[in-house]
């Protein structure tokens, strides 16, 4: 298990940038993703472990699935205007970032074993980040404060559910995995030559961890049904290293704990062909006050260092609506609103974010045993975000390694991201 976790951490490597959802998953499964994500009272595939562990029970044959999202993200940084704490001003600069094209699987079954009892099981990534700019302060004076930063939890998800009635249906998984941070930045230290430029290099692990999903599925009458879920906090303890290029290396430990989510849907069916559902989501951000960074030596003097997060709690409205053409094509469409849960006092491009809007279109394809899915996504930035110099993160980047004196940056960013997803089904 152990062995597969590491494996699948990195393939699953989600640079969902900034402008995807923070570190928020953007969709399991190719259904629920056409759908905007809307999928909780629905929840009829292998990846309802995810979305709504009793939608399970709708299941009535054992069932496979497994595909990928392909990920391209552009994001942009205008006008960085970076005044070191020391009196230096660096020229002002627009630059871009140099994420890689991503792909991320995912793999679900689902096998019942009464007719009231379904077994699930599947492998995905809930949180994930992954964003890289380029090293040169001289093109990107952003590399002070950062050029690569990644975090991503991989997690295998047993879960069971049980059908009460026709109308009430529970179910509960429990989410075992692993989690991987690390960050990448230049040091700003002008009147240090020998410190000014070097790399400072992070790399956390958390070989172990779990939550747990529950979920409840309320079908009154056949048009309708409810749906609720519950995503616990993630627990983590990162061990790991920081590096000072050329300088010095040291063992290190730090935590940061993966939010409880909860959602809740709606879906309505006024005709056979038709359905609509919407989902609301909320994600308890504020858990993520900050963070610290504690070295088992002293580096440059250094014992700790505490990173100001002050997220907030954040609320996303889903919709969703599908129309089957026949039995072999079905299409769907998806929208929904993310706002950024990251204030602008604590905003950086180690976790670069801003309010988005998700489009995303889709089709499913039935020829009876086999099934495909297909999903196109389009995510993008509501409007540029502007930081005027209140950015306690970023300015701490350029500050005078002598005295301590904080810089000032200001600066404004925009993004967008295109998903594209496929996703096979066998039902045997």
């Amino acid at each position: 298990m152990k062995k597969l976790l590491v494996f699948l951490s990195i393939s699953l490597f989600l640079a969902i940038s900034s402008f995807a959802g923070n570190v928020d998953t953007f969709g399991i499964g190719s259904k629920a993703t056409a759908l905007g994500g809307a999928f909780s009272a629905y929840a009829d595939d292998p990846f309802a472990v995810y979305y709504n562990p009793a939608g399970l029970t709708q299941i009535k044959r054992v069932t496979l699935s497994a595909g990928a999202h392909i990920i391209d993200p552009t994001l942009k940084a205008y006008d960085w205007d970076a005044k070191g704490g020391d009196g230096n001003t660096l020229p002002v600069k627009d630059f871009e970032d140099e994420s890689d094209t991503l792909i991320a699987p995912h793999i679900g079954a689902a096998v019942p074993l009464t007719d009231k009892l379904v077994f699930g099981v599947a492998l995905y990534a809930p949180w994930g980040l992954h964003v890289k700019w380029d090293d040169d302060p001289a093109k990107n004076p952003g590399a002070y404060n950062s050029f690569e930063s990644y975090y991503v939890r991989v997690v295998v998800s047993p879960t069971i559910a049980y059908k009460f009635s026709d109308k009430f249906s529970l179910g509960f998984g429990v989410s075992l995995g692993r989690s991987d941070s690390g960050t990448q930045r230049r040091v700003y230290a002008p009147s240090i030559p020998y410190l000014h430029n070097r790399t400072l290099k992070s790399k956390f692990e958390d070989d172990s961890n779990y939550s747990y999903n529950i979920g409840i599925m309320y079908k009154p009458v056949n048009s309708l049904t409810f749906g609720l879920t519950y995503r616990s906090k993630t627990d983590t303890d990162f061990d790991g290293w920081v590096e000072l290029d050329g300088v010095q290396k040291v063992d290190a430990t730090t935590e940061v704990d993966h939010p409880d989510q909860i959602q809740f849907g709606v879906r309505y069916a006024p005709h056979k062909r038709v359905s609509l559902e919407a989902d609301v989501v909320w994600t308890r951000w504020s858990i993520i006050d900050d963070y610290t960074v504690k070295f088992k030596q002293p580096l440059l003097g250094k014992t700790s260092e505490t990173f100001v997060r002050d997220w907030n709690d954040t609320r996303q409205v889903r919709v969703g609506i599908e129309y089957k053409v026949s039995d072999l094509l079905t299409l769907r469409g998806g929208y929904f609103y993310d706002p950024s849960p990251i204030p602008d006092d604590t905003f950086d491009i180690v976790w670069p974010d801003a309010d988005k809007k998700t489009y995303s279109i889709g089709a499913g394809l039935n020829f009876g045993k086999l099934s495909v899915d297909l999903v196109f996504q389009y995510i993008v930035a509501e409007t540029k975000r502007y930081v005027g110099g209140e950015s306690d993160e970023m300015n701490n980047s350029y500050a005078d390694p002598v005295t301590g004196n904080p810089g000032e940056v200001s600066m404004s960013a925009k993004g967008h991201l295109y998903g594209y997803g496929i996703t096979f089904n066998y039902k045997f």
